[in-house]
């Protein structure tokens, strides 16, 4: 027995759509440390634990850092991984996807993080990582 197929509402065109993959990076000028809690005196400390892995996802109540005074100040973010930076990029503000509520650097939902780097001067330099809201 053949079964007859409609092809009459196909789509033949391919349109891609937004990655929705953002690069978070930290100013170069910031102190950095790598700790499982917070070190006086520096402006970010991430925890230690987030850098065993390659890529994860956080939850909102999962700690990622801890924050100084200016909080997500430290902070950019910009659209995924390009060749080259965007002059006419729009701004994207660290609070749309992180909160520093008490100095405590968290995702506000759930969230794929790939990670760039690893060692402090490499974060500071290349930035912390890719990610998507999920």
């Amino acid at each position: 027995m053949l079964t007859l197929v409609d092809s009459t509402n196909s789509n033949d065109s391919i349109t891609p759509e937004a990655h929705g993959l953002y690069k978070l990076s930290l100013h170069a000028d910031r102190q950095l440390v790598i700790e499982t809690k917070p070190v006086f005196g520096a402006n970010i400390t991430l925890h230690q634990d987030i850098l065993k892995h390659a890529n994860f996802v956080a939850q909102p109540n999962n700690i990622i850092g801890w924050l100084d005074h200016a909080g997500l100040g430290h902070f950019t973010i910009s659209q995924g991984p390009t060749l080259s930076e965007q002059n006419n990029a729009p701004f994207i503000s660290p609070s749309q996807f992180f909160s520093a509520d008490g100095g405590i650097l968290r995702v506000i939902s759930s969230t794929r993080i790939y990670l760039i780097a690893t060692e402090v001067d490499d974060i500071l330099s290349k930035g912390f990582c890719f990610f998507t809201p999920v």
